[in-house]
């Protein structure tokens, strides 16, 4: 559809991703609004930052390793493949918050799955 195209996360995107790691489940249209709006907000963030990063390297253009640079220091995140540092990429660490929303989806998934 025209307003899916122009989403960051289309809602079939969304529902693949969650195929992927979570064959049979489904996430509520609440949880999945959630997660499509945190998934903009943190694409808008790291590229705000790393323009930031490039314009104080006095360049006019967004380098794959500016963003790579703010997703490293920032968020502890590697995408292999990019830059030439040769190390693994390591699993980071669980983050609280992270865990506890994991939790309230799971217990919205089998509230769900409960009354159906």
């Amino acid at each position: 559809t025209g307003a899916d195209s122009r989403e960051l996360l289309s809602s079939a995107k969304l529902a693949e991703l969650i195929r992927e790691i979570a064959p049979g489940e489904a996430l509520e249209p609440e949880v999945e609004q959630f997660l499509k709006e945190h998934a903009e907000e943190f694409v808008d963030s790291v590229t705000e930052f790393a323009c930031k990063i490039a314009k104080h390297r006095n360049s006019r253009t967004l380098d794959a390793r500016d963003v790579q640079l703010h997703l490293e220091r920032t968020w502890d995140i590697r995408v292999p493949g990019y830059g030439d540092d040769p190390r693994p990429s390591r699993r980071a660490q669980s983050n609280p918050v992270h865990l506890q929303r994991m939790q309230q989806v799971q217990k919205a998934q089998q509230h769900h799955a409960q009354q159906q």
